[in-house]
């Protein structure tokens, strides 16, 4: 189940596929529902997998200032619950819905639909828990639904920070911690000369898109070669021989394989209570990084000593990072290529698939 499962690109296909995959290959009969609008590029590549369904109306980045200036948040959950129990009805009956992306409003329909099938939920984001938000406090009312109402349900997160700030709101204590859906394998050896940095993902302007243009002109300036992969064609990049725009790509591990420095220059503010999943691949890949401080990705690219961080998200100190980072280069390719193992064995696709079955409720 995954109201926000549009197109090929992105965190949403990239989950859901990993998981429909990894139930088929298990033997279980795998349905996947997602947008009304999904491309048909999405439906024909989800199929491999089982039969796909586009049922969910609802828009999952509906923004609360468009919706209303003063009680936007309570009006999209309101709405959204209400519209998902009409779609939910189409539907076919299963043992379990699992929601790889899910929001407030979906559990909270869930709670309200009913049925037989038990439900599982992966979060991604900290609703702002410590800071009170609205996002927040709709949280605490669909877990509070939830129970009231009998729902055998689970959510979880695959992030630990996003674990510790739901357990104050869980009514029940129960948030499990899912494994990170990235593989490998790592890279034979560690990189041992810095020569081409990458920008990698959904190059959305939180990610850094407007940082680029300057920043890419500067690296190339200093002899690097550069990869950038955008996924939607966001990025607008003059031609040039040392820059090596990709597209959408299957298999990301390889394109982050291929460079000696990945660089996230996310936007700070934005990333604080979020992860990202590109830095998932780099660890598991065994590459280094540069990436945002005092945010989630920052405080795990610190936490396994796998790169450097910068403090404000300008061109200038992103640029100012990376040759600092040249200078050490040997020994951050060494930390990273060591980390590598270690994450792999405490993440994969197949232990975020058995992790979902294995904490599956059982009864109310």
């Amino acid at each position: 189940m995954d109201v926000g499962l549009k197109m090929v690109p992105g965190h949403f296909f990239e989950y859901d596929r990993a998981l429909a995959k990894g139930l088929s290959q298990l033997g279980h009969e795998v349905r996947v529902y997602g947008y009304v609008g999904m491309t048909d590029d999405a439906e024909k590549k989800l199929q491999t997998y089982g039969k796909v369904g586009k049922i969910f109306r609802a828009d999952q980045f509906e923004q609360a200032s468009t919706k209303d200036a003063y009680a936007g948040e309570f009006l999209i959950y309101a709405d959204q619950t209400q519209t998902l129990l009409e779609d939910l009805k189409q539907a076919e009956e299963a043992d379990l819905w699992i929601w790889p992306s899910m929001l407030a409003q979906q559990l909270n329909a869930c709670a309200q639909f009913g049925g037989s099938a038990t439900v599982i939920g992966c979060i991604h984001d900290d609703p702002g828990i410590a800071q009170r938000t609205a996002e927040a406090m709709l949280w605490r009312h669909a877990l509070v639904e939830a129970r009231r109402r009998g729902l055998k349900y689970t959510v979880g997160s695959i992030e630990s920070e996003i674990r510790h700030q739901f357990m104050s709101i869980v009514p029940d204590g129960r948030f499990a911690l899912f494994p990170k859906p990235h593989d490998g394998p790592s890279i034979p050896e560690a990189k041992t000369n810095l020569s081409r940095i990458g920008f990698l993902g959904d190059m959305r302007g939180e990610k850094g898109r407007d940082l680029l243009g300057q920043l890419v002109s500067r690296l190339i300036g200093e002899g690097y070669e550069i990869t950038i992969q955008d996924s939607v064609g966001r990025v607008k990049i003059s031609e040039h021989p040392k820059v090596e725009l990709l597209g959408h790509i299957e298999n990301m591990r390889d394109a982050i394989a291929r460079c000696d420095l990945v660089v996230l220059p996310y936007d700070v503010d934005r990333y604080r209570r979020k992860g990202s999943g590109i830095l998932a691949d780099c660890m598991v890949a065994g590459v280094p990084v540069v990436g945002p401080y005092a945010t989630m990705p920052g405080r795990t690219i610190e936490q396994w000593g796998v790169g450097l961080l910068f403090g404000n998200s300008t061109h200038a100190e992103i640029f100012a990072v990376i040759k600092h980072a040249h200078q050490n280069y040997p020994q951050l390719a060494e930390a990273a290529f060591r980390a590598a193992p270690r994450f792999a064995r405490q993440n994969g696709t197949d232990k975020f698939v058995s992790a979902m079955l294995q904490l599956a409720p059982e009864g109310p």
